[in-house]
């Protein structure tokens, strides 16, 4: 069926069309659990039809998953047959385990956030240099800093998460790293996994490139396209990583699997294998998707960066055929259109970088005004949008669209979470 309209605004679901298709009972979960009612569109997407209201209220299966070392499933090995017809989905969120619970205000949570970020980032600078000299990786301290980040992210994703959107493209690779760790662990978390899973799909995030460190810097960081035998040679940085790690004391399995199998598709046609959906373990689907949305949203050499909402479209338009689609509408609930660390500018002209927000309402965050509607600095101010939807606050607050970092001279770095906002010391005191 069409679903071409809702009961309610589009900005507060997870769905980045505006009219779509149902495929998939995932998509029907989702619908449920914003919408009481949708209309379907009888003509289809012509939108010439009759719109007629359709309950979605239906019960959900429950669905579980079978833990082990390398976050994999239980499944059937594929067969020559299966690999020529549709390949099989085993991806599944758990839905019977207690969501996590918000420990901490975010603007608390920074002190902590900030100092868990800062190791990883020194961590990861070191991992990478051995790996460049193809020396035994140090997992138990790569593991030790994520365990950190994790604790963090337990409290209150929405810290790191503003961490993470601080970019430098110098440090692309090491940041890239980091920051896949940091999105994995929160995406995680989103789909209700225990610690001991996310401390593994954390630290598999910290290492997935770790074999790019093997690859020639003139290929690594070639300003334009690569011709078909750079990328053949860059496409060798999986199974690098996967030999970096195999023969790292203290082999971690799924970061092996992580390393090996991150650019690997649904659909069968990704690298190093050509694996298809019922052979890739829940990590790898969940890092192929982290790692892909990181580098859309971040300047590399080669490519300007995009926003949050355009990468979540390109990841969307991709799903079922490179990502994992359950996992893609999981992620793109999780991110909304405005994760903590965005810069935004408001209807009225004044411009702010976004603190929080909470989980079904994404388009209402919590926004630090920093310049005043003639784009001049003024003392910085706490705006809570969800005061727009209750009417207490004017439209004009409203978030007009997303700038970029630079933009009106705005730097994400050079504003660090100020705690004198809310009574507290500042973030640096701490």
């Amino acid at each position: 069926m069409f679903v071409a309209d809702l009961d309610r605004p589009w900005l507060e679901t997870p769905f980045l069309l505006q009219g779509f298709t149902i495929k998939t009972n995932d998509e029907l979960r989702v619908l449920k659990e914003h919408c009481s009612y949708v209309y379907v569109d009888e003509g289809g997407q012509d939108w010439g039809g009759k719109k007629t209201p359709f309950n979605t209220g239906f019960k959900v299966p429950k669905r579980t998953l079978y833990d082990d070392d390398s976050g994999l499933k239980n499944r059937e090995k594929s067969t020559p047959k299966e690999k020529e017809s549709k390949p099989v989905r085993t991806s599944a969120v758990r839905l019977d385990k207690p969501e996590h619970i918000i420990e901490k205000a975010a603007e608390k949570e920074h002190p902590a956030a900030n100092k868990a970020y800062r190791a990883a980032h020194q961590t990861v600078s070191g991992l990478l240099e051995q790996a460049r000299l193809g020396n035994a990786l140090d997992t138990k301290s790569a593991r030790l800093v994520v365990t950190d980040c994790v604790d963090s992210i337990l409290r209150n994703p929405d810290a790191l998460l503003w961490m993470a959107k601080i970019k430098h493209v110098d440090y692309y690779t090491m940041e890239h790293c980091l920051n896949v760790s940091v999105l994995a662990i929160a995406f995680g978390r989103h789909l209700r996994m225990g610690r001991q899973d996310l401390i593994r799909l954390g630290t598999g995030g910290l290492l997935h490139d770790v074999g790019k460190m093997q690859i020639p810097d003139e290929i690594l960081n070639k300003p334009g396209r690569l011709t078909e035998e750079e990328f053949s040679v860059m496409k060798q940085h999986s199974a690098i990583g996967k030999e970096l790690l195999t023969k790292s004391q203290g082999s971690l399995n799924y970061a092996v699997d992580v390393a090996f199998n991150h650019h690997e598709r649904m659909d069968g046609k990704g690298y190093p294998r050509g694996l298809f959906a019922s052979e890739l373990s829940e990590y790898a689907r969940i890092i192929s998707i982290v790692d892909a949305f990181d580098a859309m949203t971040s300047n590399r050499c080669y490519d300007r960066s995009r926003s949050t909402l355009d990468a979540l479209k390109a990841i969307y338009g991709d799903r079922d055929k490179h990502f994992d689609e359950q996992y893609t509408l999981e992620f793109i609930q999780l991110m909304g259109p405005y994760p903590p660390g965005t810069i935004v500018e408001l209807a009225n002209g004044a411009v702010g970088i976004v603190l929080s927000s909470e989980v079904k309402k994404r388009h209402l965050p919590r926004i630090r005004v920093v310049l005043d509607q003639q784009k001049s600095k003024q003392p910085e101010e706490l705006i809570d949008l969800l005061n727009v939807g209750a009417g207490n606050l004017d439209k004009g607050w409203l978030i007009h669209k997303v700038l970029k970092d630079g933009d009106y001279d705005i730097r994400l770095e050079q504003y660090p979470v100020r705690m004198a906002l809310f009574g507290m010391d500042t973030l640096e005191d701490l």
